[in-house]
């Protein structure tokens, strides 16, 4: 992405944040989720997980509940300094139940600066599905690369349908499958219904990196 586009989305996602036109942040994290890391044992100590389209920090503070060492990615500087408050504003008491770290960096989904991290988790709700057509295979490389072997993607999306225009948001039927190719088998797929953002048709998929 040139760097007048990657301004444009910055401003655009900025705006959206200051103004609250943010349906999407629910103050909840999503039952799926939580069912996920209620079925998982206790992450190793130092366990990194990611959280990619962070927003306001609510599920990166999550997972550092969890024990994880997590990290929340986002374009959008007015988001991240929501997060920050929202971590700072949380009781001493409750910092010392966390377990884990949160910690947030602004950047570019598309090409994330964690190759190698070796993350047991990584998170995105409704990011993937909001990034142009051609930046989404640099992305399901980067996720690729960011999760140690057997380590699972958690994703969220919009179905995009064949009335959607250029651009639209969503995945096109099949489209999961296609991105993430001989990099991560899909563990389950489902229809989502938990979620205020389902206006239209959705679906969670739980992915594991492959050997």
């Amino acid at each position: 992405m040139h760097s007048e586009s990657q301004q444009e989305l910055r401003s655009h996602w900025d705006g959206r944040y200051r103004s609250g036109q943010t349906p999407w942040d629910t103050g909840i994290t999503p039952p799926e989720v939580q069912a996920f890391w209620k079925e998982q044992p206790k992450p190793a100590p130092g366990s990194f997980a990611l959280d990619i389209g962070c927003g306001t920090g609510l599920n990166t503070l999550y997972l550092a509940r969890q024990g994880l060492c997590a990290i929340g990615f986002d374009l959008s500087g007015q988001a991240l300094q929501l997060a920050l408050q929202r971590r700072e504003a949380i009781s001493r008491d409750e910092k010392l139940r966390l377990g884990g770290k949160a910690m947030f960096v602004q950047g570019d989904v598309s090409m994330l600066p964690v190759d190698r991290l070796g993350a047991v988790y990584a998170l995105d709700i409704g990011c993937l599905h909001s990034l142009p057509d051609e930046l989404r295979p640099a992305y399901a490389e980067g996720v690729h690369k960011s999760l140690k072997e057997g380590g699972h993607f958690h994703l969220y999306v919009f179905d995009r349908s064949s009335s959607d225009g250029p651009g639209a948001r969503g995945m096109r039927e099949g489209e999961v499958a296609e991105l993430f190719c001989s990099k991560l088998e899909i563990v389950t797929e489902e229809i989502g219904v938990s979620s205020t953002l389902a206006s239209r048709p959705s679906r969670w998929f739980l992915l594991r990196e492959t050997p």
